[in-house]
C-alpha cells in the first residue's frame, strides 16, 4: 500500500490544534463522529495512509465539516490523543484517590491493575498512535498520559511519605512514572506467553514496593 501526498495535510508548520470546539450538542455529535471515524481508520489503514477525505466519507459528513474543526490529520490524531489522554488521566487520579489511605502494599497492585486496564481500553491511541505521526511527539508532550497523572502520582506519594523531602519525592515520581508506564506498555504490546497479566502486575507492583523503601534514605 503507497503512502498518501496529504497535501495540506502534511504542509510545514501546519497547526495541530483544533481550529474550535463544538458548543452546541449538535456540534458535539458531529464533532465525536469525525474522531470516531478517524480512528478506525487509523487502527485498521495505519495513520499514513489515510486521508481526510476518507475520514469524512467514513464519517458520511462533508469535507467542509472536517475542516470547519480540523487543519489536517495530524489535527485529527492530537485531538484523540489529547481525549483519550485526558479520560486515562481521570480514571487513574478517581482511583489514586480511592485507595489513598490503605498501605502501600495493597493500594500498589491496584494501582497498577487499574493502568494495565486503562493502557488496554484503548490501547492503539494511548500506545501507538503518537508513534506513527512523529510530527505529534512535542505537541503531544502537554496532553501525554504521562504529565496528566504527574500531579497524582506526586500526591499519592506525599500522602504516604508526608516527612520526606520535596527533592527525593520527586526523583521517585520521575522514575516510578517512566519505569512502571513503560514495563505495563512494553507488556500489552508484546504479550509473552511466559507470563500473565496477574503475574506482571505482581511483579511490578513487589518492584515498586522495594524502590519505595528506600525514601527517606
Amino acid at each position: 500500500m503507497t503512502k498518501l501526498n496529504r497535501g495540506i495535510d502534511s504542509a510545514p508548520g501546519a497547526p495541530y490544534r483544533p481550529r474550535k470546539l463544538p458548543q452546541q450538542k449538535r456540534s458535539q455529535i458531529l464533532f465525536k463522529r469525525i474522531l470516531m471515524a478517524a480512528k478506525e481508520l487509523f487502527e485498521r489503514e495505519g495513520y499514513a495512509y489515510v486521508s481526510t477525505n476518507q475520514i469524512a466519507d467514513h464519517a458520511n459528513v462533508s469535507i467542509g465539516s472536517i475542516y470547519q474543526y480540523f487543519s489536517n490529520c495530524e489535527s485529527i490524531a492530537l485531538a484523540l490523543y489529547e481525549e483519550a489522554s485526558t479520560q486515562a488521566s481521570l480514571e487513574m487520579r478517581r482511583k489514586a484517590f480511592e485507595i489513598l489511605s490503605l498501605p502501600l502494599r495493597e493500594s500498589i497492585p491496584r494501582l497498577i491493575g487499574t493502568l494495565a486496564d486503562i493502557f488496554e481500553a484503548d490501547q492503539f491511541v494511548l500506545l501507538q498512535l503518537i508513534d506513527e505521526v512523529p510530527e505529534l511527539r512535542i505537541p503531544a508532550q502537554a496532553v501525554s498520559f504521562d504529565n496528566l497523572i504527574h500531579s497524582s502520582v506526586h500526591t499519592y506519594l506525599r500522602q504516604h511519605y508526608p516527612d520526606v523531602d520535596e527533592s527525593q519525592i520527586a526523583r521517585k515520581v520521575y522514575v516510578l512514572e517512566k519505569s512502571v508506564n513503560g514495563t505495563i506498555r512494553r507488556y500489552l504490546e508484546e504479550r509473552p506467553d511466559h507470563i500473565s497479566r496477574e503475574a506482571i502486575i505482581e511483579e511490578t507492583s513487589l518492584m515498586l514496593q522495594r524502590y519505595l523503601e528506600t525514601l527517606g534514605d
